[in-house]
C-alpha cells in the first residue's frame, strides 16, 4: 500500500466506527432505550473487531474479542465517570 491508502483506510474505518454508537440516535429514539442499544451495538462491533484481530494474529478471536470489549467499555465507564466529576449533562 501507499500512505494516500493507509491514510483513508484509516479515516474511513474510524468514521465508520463512530457511526456505531449514535445509530440508535439517527433512527429517533432516544432516553435510556437509545442509551442501552447504543452500548450493545458498540459492544457487538468491539467483539468483531477483537475477534478479527485475533484471527489475524493466531490468537484465539474468542478471547481477543471479549478482551476489546472489556477494555471499550471500560474506557467508555471511565469518560462516563469523568463526565460526572466535571459536571457535564447529557441535554
Amino acid at each position: 500500500g501507499t500512505d494516500i491508502g493507509a491514510a483513508a483506510a484509516s479515516f474511513s474505518f474510524f468514521a465508520s466506527g463512530a457511526l456505531v454508537p449514535i445509530l440508535p440516535y439517527i433512527f429517533g429514539l432516544s432516553g435510556l432505550w437509545a442509551m442501552a442499544l447504543s452500548l450493545l451495538f458498540v459492544a457487538m462491533a468491539l467483539g468483531f473487531t477483537g475477534g478479527i484481530v485475533g484471527l489475524l494474529s493466531g490468537s484465539s478471536p474468542m478471547r481477543r474479542g471479549l478482551r476489546q470489549i472489556l477494555i471499550g467499555l471500560g474506557a467508555a465507564g471511565i469518560t462516563y465517570l469523568l463526565g460526572l466529576a466535571f459536571g457535564t449533562t447529557l441535554g
